[in-house]
């Protein structure tokens, strides 16, 4: 597992460091680490391959290897897990202030962190805790492509809003917006790849899905279904429309 330090995580350290503000920035990066480790410990707990874990100075990314096909509930879990874990924290770092072990400026700098993570983590923005978890939802009702599309709109709609929000603010809030519509347009670039994975995937493996739907059009295959394609009042499995797919 490789882990890496963002060079935004660096520059708020310099700024840190400059403004007085250095025992903010543990206190702040020690949340982040809390919260990824929820993430690493669902993920292993599944047995999927963890790739890098980048820290950011507002939060995380943990890439995995794992099936586009994999469990949409698993999914779920995996991204609550980081706000569970700072659920858990918050509890235990009330326990050290109501026990005097902490200062009221630390426990109170504690919430104020931990709450704007949780909060921010929770927007529906790619690639955000919140994004995944909508998209997983999404991925329940309609089809792979079109719930791309989905969470792609919800994440332009949001990050404009964040940004209308936040634009009289200070600069960390520019860098988080730039860092996020990056994000997005990557998504975006990568949004053909994702869908040929996804039929790749179909294609080669066997999936016991127990659910069966009907469908004429590749794009609304859908995530824990089995699918028959309608075509001249017959019905083809997937495997043989995918086939001469990926052959033309």
């Amino acid at each position: 597992m490789k882990i890496k330090i963002n060079n935004f995580t660096y520059f708020f350290l310099i700024s840190a460091c400059l403004t007085g503000l250095f025992k903010d920035f543990l206190l702040l990066f020690f949340i982040i680490i809390i919260h990824e480790l929820g993430h690493i410990f669902i993920i292993k707990y599944y047995h999927y391959e963890i790739k890098e874990v980048e820290i950011l100075p507002f939060g995380g990314l943990t890439k995995i290897e794992k099936d586009l096909n994999s469990s949409l509930s698993k999914e779920i879990v995996i991204s609550l897990a980081g706000i569970l874990m700072q659920l858990l924290l918050f509890i235990f770092m009330s326990f050290l202030y109501f026990q005097k072990i902490i200062s009221i400026n630390t426990y109170y700098t504690f919430k104020k962190y931990n709450f704007s993570i949780l909060i921010f983590n929770l927007l529906p923005i790619i690639p955000l805790d919140g994004s995944i978890f909508f998209k997983s939802i999404f991925e329940k009702f309609f089809s792979f492509y079109k719930s791309q599309i989905l969470i792609i709109i919800i994440s332009f709609l949001m990050v404009s809003l964040f940004t209308y929000v936040n634009y009289h603010f200070k600069l960390n809030n520019y860098l988080i917006i730039i860092f996020l519509i990056y994000k997005i347009y990557l998504y975006i670039k990568d949004l053909k790849y994702l869908k040929n994975k996804f039929l790749l995937e179909r294609y080669l493996n066997e999936y016991n899905f127990s659910k069966i739907k009907i469908i004429n059009k590749i794009n609304n295959m859908q995530k824990e279904r089995k699918h028959y394609f309608k075509y001249k009042n017959n019905l083809v499995t997937e495997k043989a429309v995918l086939k001469r797919y990926f052959r033309h």
